[in-house]
């Protein structure tokens, strides 16, 4: 027994010599047939047996990491990435692992330089341009935009004809305020598209268009909308519609914001200098803008000697009006209390009263009866949507945001609808914050291969 026992010793010794002196290969393959046969438990354990025999060896960790890919532990599996890289810091795979990983794990800072480091290592353009792709894109899923110029001008330089790089550089470029190359890298893209889904084309069309309607060319900049008009870019094309900006301006000029209402109206005109809506709508701005003093003068010498109180509340509804247009406020309120005391339920009359007091330095009180007037169950949905719209404009003049976005939230109908986004939008209401319209996932091979 003793002579077996000592054999037995000898033969293991010889065997680990053996293994030893081929640097842990017999470990290794062990473990690459037990990976085939789906024992990933038992190649790990096989791995740290190569890389005992053999711990300089990049291969046996990187393999083993592998195996922890295929686990889905993350956490192991970069550390034998990382390990990987310090044995061999030009071990490709490993960095390109590790960025993968690093996007899993959400740390981005890391994933943006392991992919810093893929790049510097590929030798194929194609492959160089994709990983600062991958950067580019996770920098702005983190809102980083201004980050990305170096890692597009790198990605152009590697493959100049890369779509992506082009059409992130003219994204950036529009949000720079720099249309014309937006334009220019934008007409390199569509001019080598190989597909006519719009699935696949949308955007570039869109930074297009966009370029084109910054820089004030409308008729080339529709002409590429109308291959981008498409899922989530219908909405953002149709704001850059006369439509949208005379929808804005009659929402404005409703609520006495005049000076916004000719800012929109001005824009419609722009895009479409026949559009007649528009043209009619700034016939009554200037219209409004005119002093009727004389007419509310006169008007008031017939509401004096109108008898009949039907009559004599209509003549001073008229009154409060011509009175208000005139930004004599004072008087338009005083006109408006002697409408209403015989015509309480005016509305109308009601709503003058509202805006005329707010624009007497009188915010609570416009606003509390704009309160009382949504109430009057008789409005109709315009009407109503009309009051919201202009109470959250007298909500955000008393630097009250949150009052101001559930007003302006309440009057998401009509011609109000758009106002009240765009109120929203200036007020940085978190509810109307989107992802990204593009495809943001990242290009990179299977991890496992």
């Amino acid at each position: 027994m003793r002579v077996f026992t000592i054999y037995c010793l000898l033969l293991w010794a010889s065997v680990t010599v053996a293994q030893a002196q081929n640097g842990g290969l017999d470990y290794l393959l062990k473990a690459e047939e037990l990976k085939k046969n789906n024992n990933l438990r038992g190649a790990i354990d096989e791995y740290n047996k190569a890389i005992a025999a053999d711990p300089a060896n990049p291969e046996y960790v990187f393999r083993k990491g592998q195996a922890y890919v295929v686990l889905k532990d993350a956490d192991n599996a970069i550390q034998c990435f990382q390990k990987t890289v310090e044995l061999k810091n030009d071990y490709l795979g490993a960095h390109t692992r590790l960025a993968k990983l690093f996007v899993l794990k959400n740390k981005v800072n890391d994933a943006i330089a392991a992919y810093d480091n893929a790049f510097k290592l590929e030798a194929n353009a194609k492959e160089k341009a994709e990983y600062k792709i991958n950067i580019i894109k996770l920098l702005y899923k983190d809102g980083r935009f201004k980050e990305a110029t170096n890692h597009i001008n790198d990605a152009l330089a590697a493959d100049p004809g890369n779509l992506n790089a082009l059409y992130y550089h003219a994204k950036l470029s529009n949000q720079q305020g720099k249309p014309d190359e937006a334009v220019k890298s934008m007409l390199k893209a569509t001019g080598s598209l190989t597909s006519t889904d719009p699935k696949e084309t949308a955007r570039f069309y869109f930074e297009l268009g966009l370029g084109l309607y910054n820089s004030g060319k409308y008729p080339e900049a529709n002409a590429a909308f109308a291959k981008a008009n498409f899922g989530p870019y219908r909405n953002r094309i149709f704001e850059m519609t006369p439509s949208y900006f005379l929808g804005l301006g009659t929402a404005y000029f409703k609520a006495w914001e005049l000076d916004e209402a000719k800012t929109m109206l001005d824009q419609a005109l722009k895009i479409k200098p026949d559009f007649t809506a528009a043209h009619e709508v700034m016939i009554k701005i200037s219209q409004a803008k005119t002093d009727k003093s004389a007419i509310a003068a006169q008007l008031k010498k017939a509401a004096e000697a109108e008898k009949d109180p039907i009559k004599k509340g209509n003549l001073y509804a008229q009154i409060a009006q011509q009175e208000f247009e005139s930004g004599k406020f004072a008087e338009a309120i005083a006109s408006a209390d002697a409408c209403l005391a015989v015509q309480a339920p005016n509305y109308n009359v009601g709503f003058i009263k509202a805006v005329s007091l707010a624009r007497s330095g009188k915010l609570n009180d416009g606003i509390n009866l704009l309160s009382e007037l949504l109430k009057n169950p008789g409005l109709d949905q315009e009407t109503k949507a009309m009051f919201n719209f202009a109470q959250g404009l007298m909500y955000n003049k008393a630097n009250n945001t949150k009052l101001a976005n559930m007003a302006f939230k309440r009057a998401e109908f009509g011609n109000y609808k758009f106002a009240s986004v765009v109120e929203l939008r200036k007020n940085n209401d978190e509810t109307l914050k989107s992802d990204d319209l593009e495809d943001t996932t990242l290009s990179d091979k299977n991890l496992e291969n």
